[in-house]
């Protein structure tokens, strides 16, 4: 799961106040398990509302085209646990490219589809002038008009809390905003000074984009600057040192990373004799190289390629 689905799902464990209202139908009446254990599914979001309907929402922040398979899944698992309950499904899309997934399922037998909306198709004035915290957050994904403002706000929000608190806030709101990049070299801009401590491990990146973020990189700059003023020319050669050396493991990190991703995509053609639609685009989203190692031993090991693609890779 990647760090922008943790923190999704964090901030919705609290249930924003505002942006529950402008997606629901009805108001909701009570929150429901989120987990299936038998068939070890989890949804995202699950809620009975005033009108005994059930809401069920999706948050996802890339194309997937086995979309409307996942939803059809999730949607027999909360109709086998509430089966005289209408069931209303949504997909909120909070990527950064164009929405591109499809909201129905048309098979011989089989009609299914849900509702999809992108969610810069809110204003997130709306979400920030609610009194949740949370909501205001969420804002940094809606449509923005004003980002000086949103950020305003955002830093008025974290004025009442104490410094864990604030560091929580700030953590969940740099990584939201991981997927509006302009928004987050501003937003970092405007903290850098706030006295909150936040190292490395705190920002929930892999470590090969961590070197690259922007918070990350900034924090680097300031210890190079305090270095050089403190130690002249040392802290100038340790610099250097230092960077090439780091500039020589990120290039050979992205090097092995890729050559493990061709090699993946090779072992599937070589099997299937083509690869799915959609599937190079999935395994080039996987910067984990340990598993993409362990999927291609499986692979040649496997007869049955498209059922362990399935089971790994959700396909």
């Amino acid at each position: 799961m990647s760090s922008k689905d943790i923190a999704l799902k964090d901030i919705f464990e609290e249930i924003p106040y505002r942006l529950s209202k402008i997606l629901a139908p009805a108001p909701i009446k009570e929150l429901l398990p989120t987990n299936f254990p038998s068939t070890e599914l989890r949804v995202d979001f699950l809620a009975r509302l005033e009108d005994e309907s059930i809401l069920h929402i999706e948050f996802q922040s890339f194309n997937d085209t086995n979309m409307p398979f996942r939803m059809l899944r999730y949607y027999l698992a909360i109709l086998e646990r509430y089966p005289t309950s209408p069931i209303k499904q949504l997909l909120v899309y909070v990527g950064n490219r164009k929405l591109r997934m499809k909201s129905r399922l048309r098979l011989r037998n089989l009609s299914f589809s849900y509702e999809m909306i992108d969610i810069r198709q809110v204003d997130c004035k709306v979400l920030l002038e609610s009194p949740d915290p949370m909501d205001r957050l969420l804002a940094c994904l809606c449509k923005v008009e004003d980002e000086a403002y949103l950020i305003e706000k955002l830093i008025k929000t974290m004025e009442g809390m104490n410094e864990e608190e604030r560091k929580d806030y700030l953590l969940k709101a740099l990584t939201l905003t991981e997927l509006r990049p302009n928004l987050r070299i501003k937003l970092t801009e405007e903290v850098r000074h706030m006295p909150i401590v936040v190292r490395p491990e705190d920002i929930r990146l892999p470590k090969r984009k961590l070197r690259k973020d922007i918070l990350y990189r900034l924090g680097l700059e300031e210890g190079k600057q305090i270095g050089l003023e403190e130690g002249k020319q040392i802290g100038l050669e340790e610099g250097k040192r230092i960077g090439l050396e780091e500039g020589k493991q990120i290039g050979l990190e992205e090097g092995l990373l890729k050559s493990a991703q061709d090699m993946l995509i090779a072992i599937i053609e070589g099997k299937l004799g083509y690869v799915p639609e959609g599937l190079e685009g999935r395994v080039r989203e996987i910067k984990d190289r340990e598993f993409l190692y362990a999927l291609i031993k499986k692979l040649i090991a496997s007869e049955k390629v498209l059922e362990v693609l399935k089971k790994e890779l959700n396909i």
